[in-house]
């Protein structure tokens, strides 16, 4: 495998931890040469779902408040996030990156969650709203009025401030069913008066959507869940209403790649994706998306369901064994799903460990050639054997490299498993 591997980490990482830490767990790894720092958290449990972080000498658990961690001035942005109080302490943690991490050794990328967050400003014309008419808080719109000049002039802080120049975006897409709780509705975006005048400029009937998506979560709610698939699937109403999310958040990649251009060609951008078996619904369409990237990430990890909390999906809707068995079905066949597993065998070991290597390859296939693949390794909530059978998986997919997930939430255990094991093999 590549020595261009790379791990996530954490503002609580650098602030509790600090760098010498690090970087020495990195060097003792063997692969990495890449280090993704989190420049703004989202509203998330540190370790999610349950745990503690495991070398953290500060704090057990860390709760993400979706704040901003580098002091970039964007008052003039008519769309703001809120920044974490510790800037007006005078803490810096890229600019600690910036003076302890020797480029020649790790290439630190900024990693930035885009879409979702603790924003302020006029959220009226960037905010999500569901088709229920349902504002959706901490979700902006791809094609909200002022996201891209927020982003653009964020990352043109960066650069000058740090002097980096390559990002890793992450959720670009519309609302999956998770978040601070289990809302389904979020899933049934966008509906906001942006949303909506653009697609009935392309002919599409807003209306009609609105009532077929609340037929069709009528299903799930009545517990017909064998009918929802293939009445899902199937609706052309529907998959209109899918496509138009796709060229959203694509026609957003590429207005916010080309609106930075304009003043800086050297910023880059590269892709954090969720798996292709979800993405779809999301609005993360591949093969277009890498058109305007040459790079991504995305995250099999199979014992977490590839990265979506499924069962909390599961339960939301299915409230004895028997339903959540029928329901756990209905969702492996929505999202084609090949596997041969009951939800119980589900709960206790997630997906197979073939998951890891069967969305790397079809990451590969839906993707532009030439695209420079990351596997989001899992490593944490799981034994060291599983660890490694996951990077084996990887390693003998059509991946380019690993990126672990993450640093913080990994117990020495387990970066002892990964030196060992690069050990022997590099």
């Amino acid at each position: 495998m590549s020595s261009c591997n790379g791990i996530h980490i954490h503002p609580h990482d650098i602030t509790d931890e600090g760098v010498e830490a690090i970087k020495t767990r990195l060097r003792a790894m063997g692969d990495i040469k890449y280090i993704f720092a989190e420049v703004n958290t989202i509203f998330e449990r540190n370790p999610v779902p349950v745990g503690i972080l495991p070398h953290n000498p500060v704090h057990d658990v860390v709760m993400g408040d979706a704040t901003l961690h580098v002091d970039i001035d964007f008052s003039q942005c008519r769309l703001q996030q809120v920044k974490h109080q510790s800037l007006q302490a005078g803490e810096d943690c890229f600019n600690t990156l910036k003076e302890n991490i020797a480029p020649d050794e790790f290439t630190v990328i900024p990693w930035v969650n885009v879409l979702n967050g603790h924003f302020t400003g006029d959220l009226d014309n960037n905010h999500v709203v569901d088709y229920k008419g349902v504002m959706q808080k901490h979700w902006i719109c791809p094609n909200g009025s002022d996201v891209i000049d927020l982003w653009k002039t964020i990352f043109l802080g960066i650069k000058k401030q740090y002097g980096y120049n390559t990002f890793l975006i992450d959720r670009i897409r519309y609302p999956d069913w998770a978040g601070e709780a289990i809302n389904p509705d979020q899933l049934y975006t966008c509906f906001c008066d942006k949303c909506c005048h653009k697609m009935t400029a392309q002919g599409l009937n807003v209306t009609a959507i609105k009532q077929r998506l609340g037929e069709l979560v009528a299903l799930l709610e009545q517990k017909e869940f064998e009918a929802f698939p293939l009445a899902f699937k199937n609706d052309p109403l529907i998959q209109s209403w899918v496509a138009f999310k796709q060229a959203s958040v694509t026609e957003f990649v590429a207005n916010l790649k080309q609106a930075m251009h304009a003043v800086d060609a050297e910023i880059e951008l590269w892709l954090d994706l969720w798996s292709p078996k979800y993405s779809w619904l999301l609005g993360q369409n591949y093969t277009d998306l890498t058109k305007h990237a040459s790079a991504l990430k995305h995250f099999p990890y199979h014992k977490l369901g590839g990265g979506a909390d499924v069962q909390g999906l599961i339960n939301f809707y299915a409230h004895n064994e028997a339903e959540q068995e029928r329901m756990f079905h209905s969702f492996l066949s929505l999202f084609d799903m090949p596997y041969d597993l009951s939800y119980q065998q589900f709960k206790q070991s997630g997906y197979p460990i073939e998951f890891v290597r069967d969305m790397n390859n079809h990451v590969r296939e839906l993707s532009q050639d030439g695209t420079f693949i990351f596997s989001g390794i899992q490593m944490w909530n799981l034994p060291e054997n599983e660890l490694i059978d996951a990077i084996t998986a990887a390693n003998t997919s059509d991946c380019n490299a690993l990126l672990y997930y993450c640093y913080g939430w990994a117990g020495d255990e387990l970066f002892n498993a990964v030196s060992q094991f690069n050990a022997e093999t590099l």
